[in-house]
């Protein structure tokens, strides 16, 4: 488990005109909750906002002041659908000794025999899994080797075992599957047929107008 320390504001007013000079000055608005309590808008840092979120770290500590500090996790996201920057972030706060449920990135190592040596095409189908556990027990994220990876190999949720942690993914979804490498068929006209055609054309004597010729 990693931890990481993020600075929050709180914001009182929430008109969609305030909002946006916000995004404009570099602070992405955001809203903390906790299970029984009064959510809290706030506001981050946007350079320090993608800092944690690039990092290994799962568990947040939000602080509001040099003397309050609550612990989080990244709960939902809102991005823009072009520029792909930040939009609003929902911070889940939580308990060290409650389960919660967490999504875990998955990351994968090596590289598959079937890609390597015989040309496959590898297709990842999961890039992350939904998992439940105590906040201590959340793991970075999950490395995957794929290098015994043959063609037609596949490794699904159901292969996966995790100290300390429930999949709640569904255990039949594929992961990554190492697929047979495609081959273009390129359909020509064989010469011999347009040439058998031409010749016939040739002897069957026909004029323009289509009336048989003769001599």
């Amino acid at each position: 488990m990693a931890e990481a320390l993020l600075n929050v504001e709180k914001r009182d007013d929430l008109s969609k005109h305030v909002t946006k000079e916000m995004r404009r000055s570099g602070r992405v608005p955001a809203v903390y909750y906790m299970h029984g309590e009064k959510s809290i808008a706030v506001s981050v840092d946007e350079k320090a906002f993608k800092g944690v979120l690039h990092s290994d770290h799962s568990i947040i500590d939000l602080a509001f002041s040099p003397k309050k500090k609550v612990k989080s996790v990244i709960r939902e996201i809102q991005w823009h659908p072009v520029s792909g920057a930040a939009l609003h972030v929902d911070f889940l706060g939580i308990k060290m000794t409650e389960k919660i449920v967490v999504d875990l990135p998955l990351h994968l190592v090596g590289t598959s025999v079937g890609v390597k040596t015989h040309g496959g095409i590898l297709q990842q189908q999961l890039r992350e899994l939904s998992i439940e556990c105590l906040p201590s027990d959340i793991p970075e994220h999950f490395e995957l080797d794929i290098t015994a990876l043959e063609l037609g190999d596949s490794i699904h949720v159901s292969d996966l075992d995790i100290e300390n942690v429930k999949i709640l993914t569904d255990a039949g979804q594929p992961i990554v599957i190492v697929r047979e490498p495609r081959i273009e068929v390129e359909e020509e006209a064989g010469d011999d047929e347009l040439e058998s055609g031409d010749v016939e054309g040739v002897e069957g004597g026909t004029t323009d107008e289509g009336e048989a010729t003769s001599e």
